[in-house]
């Protein structure tokens, strides 16, 4: 940990001795907080700066990066997978990514020694932290905050809300490492409470019986995707779903109510067969903001997050920062109809998976959204699908997409439990992608590239001997 903190300090001092910079970030929930937090730190010191939000850094991208004329480029969220390519004279990395293969060996990487790459990338990884769990992209461009500034330790929220948008409290259902850190800074400062809850998305601001159908972690056997049972199901437990003429959300229920429902899915779980590990996965941390009003999708770190991800994900990234920055107008107002538009996509996207169906092959399962599921959706859907309960969990899911310029967005998600066997999507999607000409990375839970249309069954090829070596690999250990 002294060895990371030192390496913000670095990078702070860098940052601080620039005239003009240029942010560079992710598009989903953790990027735009991790731009929001890098651009208020430099606001604050008066340093000039822009900010530009970016699917992907391919060679288009990078090019743009090694010819940007500001005195530092800011890359957040992102750029610990391609940073050798980088060659502008002072490019800051703060990414949580699996770094290059090699990255932190103590050999020369063509222009660049160890030293001067340490002084301007930091990246958990590098010092023996979990970044796909410990700390997300939002919370180390945080750590490098707070070293430009002891003021900047009440931006500690957005650090959190980067984590929980990046799941890294699903493997537990509680934050851990640095983050659980960062949460201690924002507790001290009360902007944000951490408290036992249910963790079923959608506890402030969709009437109870919604947020039950609606729930995929735990799936809730007979009840997820299923409106009349979930009602009827409250109904037995005698919980009045309307109060006047509003229907009820989690957060009005009494705590006896709450503990009702509670125990009632538990047995619920429990009797469906879905066992114990549905049932640890019902209650945990939830994360509160305590300057936004309840019942608003700002109120809960999750729906904040998911809030920010329909700003990114639709080209609008910068709208999601104005929101982190505090604008609770305008761009409050539009995000919230980029939130509707968003749901809306998904649903659409689930449907059509259902329609065209999932294809099983030997190690991997796949689906392919064409130009019906926008690219930058289609992670999300993955996800949505291979926790829907429909489709197998043994197995990794990959999906499709097509992209700009003939080329297919890859999206590959995975279960803790693959990744306890051995599987490391990020390595097995990097590796595949670069044999088909593509590029790709990402966590060992999670994974991303970009490849050519039409190469698309090469890369199921690929990746299905990759991970079949890994988990063999594992298994003979």
């Amino acid at each position: 940990m002294e060895g990371f903190t030192n390496a913000a300090k670095d990078l702070a001092e860098i940052l601080l001795g620039a005239a003009r910079v240029s942010i560079i970030a992710h598009i989903d929930a953790d990027g735009i907080c991790g731009a929001s937090i890098a651009s208020t730190a430099l606001e604050r010191e008066g340093i000039e700066h822009s900010v530009r939000f970016v699917k992907r850094l391919d060679e288009t991208e990078i090019a743009r990066i090694n010819g940007d004329p500001a005195d530092v480029v800011w890359l957040v969220d992102m750029g610990s997978g391609v940073y050798s390519k980088i060659s502008h004279p002072c490019t800051c990395v703060t990414d949580h990514h699996l770094p290059e293969p090699g990255t932190g060996q103590r050999t020369t990487r063509g222009r660049v020694n160890l030293l001067s790459f340490l002084q301007k990338h930091l990246n958990p990884h590098l010092f023996g932290i979990d970044g796909s769990l410990h700390i997300s992209g939002a919370g180390t461009t945080y750590m490098v905050a707070r070293e430009i500034a002891e003021k900047n330790k009440d931006l500690a929220p957005l650090a959190i809300i980067g984590a929980v948008g990046d799941l890294q409290d699903s493997a537990e259902c509680r934050l851990m490492g640095i983050n659980r850190q960062i949460l201690e800074e924002a507790e001290k400062q009360k902007k944000m409470t951490s408290i036992r809850d249910i963790r079923i998305f959608g506890r402030e601001t969709r009437p109870v019986s919604k947020m039950l159908q609606y729930s995929t972690d735990p799936i809730l056997p007979q009840l997820t995707n299923d409106a009349a049972s979930c009602e009827r199901f409250l109904a037995r437990l005698n919980i009045p779903l309307v109060e006047g003429e509003v229907w009820r959300s989690w957060v009005d229920l009494l705590f006896e109510e709450k503990r009702k429902i509670a125990s009632a899915l538990c047995h619920h779980l429990l009797d469906s067969g879905s066992g114990h590990w549905a049932v640890k996965r019902l209650i945990g941390d939830v994360y509160i903001l305590e300057d936004e009003r309840p019942k608003t999708a700002l109120h809960d770190a999750k729906e904040f997050s998911t809030l920010l991800n329909a700003c990114g994900r639709y080209g609008e990234g910068h709208i999601g920062m104005k929101i982190c920055k505090g604008d609770r107008d305008a761009a409050l107002q539009i995000g919230m109809r980029l939130l509707q538009n968003h749901r809306g996509n998904l649903a659409d996207a689930i449907a059509l998976v259902k329609e065209v169906g999932v294809t099983k092959g030997r190690i991997v399962q796949y689906f392919h959204g064409r130009d019906e599921i926008l690219d930058s959706i289609v992670g999300i859907v993955a996800g949505m699908v291979l926790g829907s309960g429909e489709v197998s969990m043994d197995i990794p899911i990959v999906a499709f997409a097509y992209s700009e310029e003939n080329k297919v967005k890859v999206s590959a998600r995975a279960t803790r439990e693959l990744v306890r066997k051995g599987l490391d999507l990020a390595e097995a999607v990097k590796r595949a992608s670069e044999r088909v000409g593509g590029i790709g990375g990402g966590h060992n839970i999670a994974a991303g590239a970009t490849i050519d249309s039409g190469k698309e069954m090469q890369f199921i090829e690929e990746i299905e001997r990759i991970i079949e070596e890994q988990l063999s690999t594992r298994f003979n250990e």
